[in-house]
């Protein structure tokens, strides 16, 4: 079922992407231009309805909940945004059945742009399908992005930006997820799960779980748990009866993400190269970052991830992770099966737990907001 954007009261996956930009806001170092790029489906406009919200109710009654990422329905920003009236909200998209954002569209942004906003609020113009542009909207709309009022604030969503608009290099900037290592620290000991594997995350078509299902049928004694959303799983894996080492649990919550993935000594991210997300038409194998990746390389276990061009310039097979070819499926059961034979007298197998843990400090939350502030800090040097 489709929800509009608009209408998601619940923010999934994304809060470490809503903590940053919230930080920022909070800090003052918000940009005035926020780039949005990724395939349909993913959650680009609801993050942004989330942020809107959060920002626009923080003096409201029922204003926004971050502990738990949920718009409250009762909050006054909410219920103007739902008929696109509130005072500091100016929303750009497609129109009916038209297939481009034409120009009127823009002037009558301008227009509101250069009026007095609400209350001394920030205001927000979010242009989503933004690809849709014709080429007179995109000129006019550089002059006024380029150069925008106090306290404007543009969310531009499309599904690759760059290439639409050829920005310079210089004035945007490209990192990855990361993760918080203090997670990773624990004051008790925790009991692990003999000769097991573990697989966290969404159980959609090119993650994973086919492969691991056939995984498990040439190695019965080794077994294999995975976590995630049980009710998205195809019917031939929930009425599963033969692979009996083969394990689903039910979605966890990402503070229970560190100590579970403690209890086991070998991590599986074998991705395809197409990977697909909750609408089974869109395909996002060529633009995903994974942001469990971190997760396990900070858990300090041995990672056995498929090779994928998304993130080789991360993963080094012998060196923090065994990267194998997914169409071998017989060098995955003989790694894992020489890993637990040999995992306490392996030299190798103890270096590579350590460079994970040492990749994983090299992309912390923390770091990436040191990068971000430095990149806006260098660029209002040349500016």
């Amino acid at each position: 079922m489709y929800i509009k954007s608009s209408k998601n009261k619940k923010l999934y996956g994304m809060r470490h992407n809503f903590n940053q930009i919230i930080n920022l806001y909070n800090e003052e170092k918000m940009p005035n231009k926020i780039l949005l790029s990724g395939k349909k489906g993913v959650g680009k406009a609801t993050l942004a309805y989330h942020v809107i919200n959060h920002i626009l109710s923080t003096n409201e009654d029922h204003k926004y909940n971050q502990n738990d990422m949920i718009i409250n329905e009762n909050n006054r920003s909410y219920k103007l945004l739902q008929n696109n009236s509130h005072p500091n909200f100016h929303l750009i998209d497609l129109i009916d059945e038209k297939k481009i954002i034409d120009i009127a569209q823009i002037r009558e942004m301008i227009t509101y742009t250069n009026k007095s906003s609400f209350d001394n609020m920030p205001r927000f113009i979010l242009i989503d399908n933004i690809e849709n542009l014709n080429k007179n909207s995109v000129n006019a709309l550089l002059k006024i992005v380029e150069e925008p009022n106090e306290k404007t604030f543009f969310i531009l969503i499309h599904k690759n930006l760059n290439k639409h608009f050829k920005f310079d290099k210089k004035k945007f900037i490209i990192l990855d997820d990361a993760v918080d290592i203090e997670d990773f620290k624990f004051k008790k000991k925790i009991k692990k799960i003999k000769n097991s594997c573990v697989y966290t995350g969404s159980f959609y078509k090119g993650k994973g779980v086919e492969f691991i299902f056939e995984l498990s049928k040439i190695l019965p004694k080794i077994k294999f748990y995975l976590y995630g959303d049980i009710n998205t799983l195809d019917s031939r894996f929930k009425n599963n009866k033969q692979n009996k080492n083969l394990i689903f649990r039910n979605h966890i919550e990402y503070s229970q993400i560190p100590k579970t993935l403690a209890k086991f000594e070998i991590i599986l991210m074998p991705y395809s190269k197409k990977v697909y997300v909750k609408s089974k038409s869109i395909e996002v194998g060529q633009y995903m970052s994974p942001l469990k990746l971190f997760d396990y390389l900070a858990s300090g276990k041995i990672l056995i991830a498929s090779e994928h061009e998304n993130y080789k310039h991360i993963l080094i097979d012998k060196i923090n992770c065994f990267s194998l070819n997914l169409n071998k499926i017989d060098l995955w059961k003989e790694k894992i099966e020489d890993i637990f034979l040999n995992n306490n007298n392996n030299k190798l197998i103890k270096n590579i737990k350590s460079k994970a843990r040492a990749t994983a400090k090299k992309y912390t939350w923390k770091k990436r907001t040191t990068k971000i502030i430095n990149f806006i800090n260098e660029k209002k040097i040349y500016d």
